[in-house]
């Protein structure tokens, strides 16, 4: 079973509390939305600095319910767990729906650009030493464990993947969430040019239905 390196293991902490403070700060300016599956409607709104009844399609039951928030321009997603949260980067892309007026699915894209890979590397392992401090598991380790891009072979085996398919880690935290980081190649993929190609990342979180 593949893991991540020691050193990336010993940096889990530090990098992680220092990915809190950065956003702490340097998006003092951007929205915040505060989310977790499970959380009331009305919750979300009071906890967020973003225009959450300004941004939801709501279904015109009888009562009238939300149906979804969307994301167009820059905001932090905050999910919000107390055991299990962690903040993203700002993003201009999302959407959260809800079920019976409480959220069940988060989906987003944690940049504002898509990247080159060399630029997307450090946000991919930034998000991940952050995700398995926060107690986030893959859901299959042997067959679906987290990326390794600690050495050459291991980035240039993933970048060669990417070009005929999107990379998908499955992480869990069992009988409560589960969350699906997608790394894919987003444009002039089909030139299969690493100078040229741009990356994304895709989070999207939702219950746990896979374990037993």
């Amino acid at each position: 079973m593949r893991t991540l390196s020691k050193r990336i293991r010993l940096l889990v902490v530090g990098t992680t509390a220092a990915l809190f403070a950065y956003a702490a700060y340097s998006n003092r300016s951007i929205d915040v939305l505060s989310v977790h599956v499970g959380k009331p409607y009305e919750e979300v709104v009071r906890d967020s600095t973003f225009s959450v009844h300004a941004k939801t399609a709501v279904y015109p039951s009888e009562p009238p319910h939300p149906s979804s928030t969307w994301i167009s321009s820059p905001v932090v997603i905050r999910f919000d767990d107390p055991q299990h949260g962690f903040i993203l980067p700002p993003t201009k892309f999302g959407a959260v729906t809800y079920n019976k007026s409480k959220v069940a699915t988060v989906t987003t894209s944690p940049m504002l650009e898509t990247l080159a890979f060399e630029d997307l590397l450090p946000l991919l392992d930034k998000m991940q030493i952050m995700l398995k401090a926060a107690g986030w598991t893959p859901r299959d380790a042997s067959s679906n464990d987290w990326l390794e891009t600690t050495n050459e072979a291991d980035r240039n085996a993933l970048q060669s993947k990417l070009f005929d398919q999107v990379v998908i880690v499955m992480l869990l935290i069992p009988h409560k969430y589960s969350l699906a980081l997608n790394v894919k190649c987003y444009a002039r993929c089909n030139e299969r040019d690493p100078k040229t190609a741009k990356y994304l990342i895709d989070v999207s979180v939702g219950s746990d239905y896979y374990s037993e």
